[in-house]
């Protein structure tokens, strides 16, 4: 097991061989949870790679596991490769402890469904369209260049040789919705028609003629991940935004199925011809 410079593949291995360690030792996560004194929801966290692991525990937990010191070696550098290269991490200054668990989330996920009922997806908007969208936010002017700069690194995702199964619903209202002026706005339509023809991605609307829909009223995302059948959802809302990742919380599922209810309701609607009518307002 070589080390690797990519955090990603370093985090995809260091999970991989823990959960498989786990299972080896025919150990719940439970068991181990109970045994190293955390909660069963960090140890789900650190197998599904969306936590990060001290040295200490990480000795701990392989010495439980009654790993092999050659093999304890190996772990430990990939789990120090993880912690040294993130890549988020030179935007702490602009990133509180949600976002970067958000970022950790959406970095290691291998299918993402995103719903928005007001604005663009973070990952699908233009550097213009962002800092319009940050400024109402935030009600602070300028907006930091790095928390621009940050969200178009986020969306590199789309870059990867493999990228992760995106799907994005969004409400008739944001097309429909001039931000930031004509000029960022038509540009911003643009992007998001190219994007729509992306053969990796999913775009959907919702049209007005659906009237009311489940859950309708604010935005969230639902993450899953590789060989893991944990849901991670975010929800944001007036009062700010909340993770829910206990594997005892039915919620993530609840909004995932919801999701797909939308998926359905729909699938009828042509996206690129809805996009090409609200560009043709803005001329």
């Amino acid at each position: 097991m070589p080390q690797s410079p990519d955090p990603l593949v370093s985090l995809g291995r260091l999970r991989a061989e823990l959960r498989r360690l786990r299972e080896q030792r025919r150990f719940t996560q439970q068991q181990v949870a109970d045994e190293m004194d955390w909660s069963l929801s960090k140890l789900i966290r650190i197998e599904g790679g969306r936590n990060r692991i001290s040295t200490n525990d990480l000795r701990v937990l392989l010495n439980h596991y009654g790993v092999e010191p050659a093999l304890q070696e190996q772990l430990l550098a990939l789990s120090k490769d993880v912690r040294r290269t993130a890549w988020w991490d030179r935007f702490a200054d602009v990133i509180n402890r949600d976002y970067a668990a958000y970022i950790g989330y959406e970095t290691v996920a291998s299918v993402i469904r995103n719903f928005e009922i007001t604005i663009v997806p973070g990952l699908l908007q233009t550097p213009e369209y962002a800092e319009q969208a940050m400024l109402n936010t935030s009600g602070r002017s300028p907006v930091n260049p790095k928390a621009i700069e940050l969200r178009m690194e986020r969306q590199k995702l789309f870059e990867r040789e493999t990228p992760p199964e995106t799907h994005f619903i969004i409400d008739e209202s944001v097309i429909r919705r001039v931000v930031g002026g004509r000029a960022v706005m038509r540009a911003q339509l643009l992007h998001l028609r190219t994007m729509a023809q992306r053969p990796d991605l999913t775009l959907q609307i919702m049209p007005f003629s659906e009237g009311l829909y489940p859950r309708h009223r604010r935005g969230y995302v639902v993450f899953e991940f590789p060989d893991d059948a944990s849901l991670v959802l975010y929800i944001e809302g007036a009062e700010g935004s909340m993770i829910i990742s206990e594997p005892t919380e039915r919620k993530p599922q609840e909004y995932l199925e919801s999701f797909w209810q939308l998926e359905e309701a729909a699938g009828a609607v042509d996206p690129i011809k809805l996009i090409d009518d609200a560009l043709e307002r803005l001329t």
